[in-house]
């Protein structure tokens, strides 16, 4: 017998009496009419109990197979290991790093975790409860205040500008910006009460970039640049100004995808002020 006959036949048997017992008028044509007072008292109070355990059987049985949710985690960096940027992996199958391998991950609550070999455990059981995304977003936001006041002047800048818009890069000041890979960048700038016009050189000097940033304009496509990795690093000259700057890819599944995870990505990359403007179109409150 297979499990789907084991299954099955309790499922119908009691079905049966479910049927059987909603039509008492037919049944009370079977009873002997000596008893019959007391048998239906009996029949109506077994229909209540067998109605009872039908729908608990059907409770239990709905819930066979259903183990606890596996967590999809987000791999953010990897060393040593063959695994790129943005693929997924499941959090209750084991994971083997051997010695110098490294790899950084993002879970569902936007938790950041770094594994080192040597590692052979499961990163992140099973768990039976989603979290709640706003408790995450709150969390994050903590992250965000405690990276600033460590470190904030260098992480996030000094007096910066709020962006009205997430993917916006500033380039009022040096430091680390975020793009959506495949995508063209678009400049922004504070105070747009001037022409402007810059250059800017990639790290190996095979080109250069000319712009002429018009007055009254606070955004400026870039479609000049090229992008030929996942950290892109350029020397910005504009007026009597020289500044790094550094552009940093982001798939595009993270990007399009859960918010949490995009915004523990952005913070943990140094792009704050883009996490920044990610928040405050969720809602939630910046330091």
């Amino acid at each position: 017998m297979n499990d789907g006959i084991l299954v099955n036949r309790p499922l119908h048997r009691l079905s049966m009496f479910t049927v059987l017992c909603s039509n008492v008028s037919e049944a009370r044509g079977l009873i002997v009419s000596r008893f019959q007072s007391q048998v239906l008292l009996r029949f109506n109070r077994l229909c209540r109990e067998r109605t009872l355990v039908t729908a608990l059987s059907l409770l239990v049985l709905a819930g066979v197979g259903m183990p606890a949710q596996a967590e999809t985690l987000i791999v953010m960096e990897a060393r040593g290991i063959s695994l790129k940027e943005g693929a997924q992996i499941d959090g209750d199958k084991v994971l083997t790093l051997k010695e110098g391998e490294r790899l950084t991950l993002i879970r569902s609550d936007g938790t950041v975790i770094t594994l080192r070999g040597p590692f052979s455990k499961t990163p992140a059981p099973p768990t039976a409860v989603a979290s709640d995304p706003k408790q995450a977003l709150a969390a994050l936001v903590n992250t965000r205040a405690a990276r600033t006041s460590s470190v904030g002047v260098i992480r996030a800048g000094e007096d910066v500008m709020p962006l009205p818009e997430p993917w916006l890069v500033d380039l009022s000041r040096s430091g680390m910006r975020c793009m959506i890979e495949d995508q063209t960048v678009t400049f922004w700038r504070p105070d747009f009460s001037q022409e402007t016009r810059l250059t800017l050189v990639p790290a190996d000097r095979s080109y250069k970039a000319d712009f002429i940033w018009p007055r009254g304009s606070a955004r400026l496509p870039a479609s000049k640049l090229e992008f030929k990795n996942e950290f892109n690093f350029f020397t910005v000259q504009q007026a009597d100004q020289e500044f790094a700057l550094q552009l940093m890819k982001i798939p595009k599944a993270i990007a399009e995808g859960d918010r949490v995870i995009l915004i523990a990505w952005l913070l943990e990359k140094g792009c704050t002020q883009q996490a920044d403007a990610l928040l405050r179109q969720l809602g939630a409150p910046t330091p």
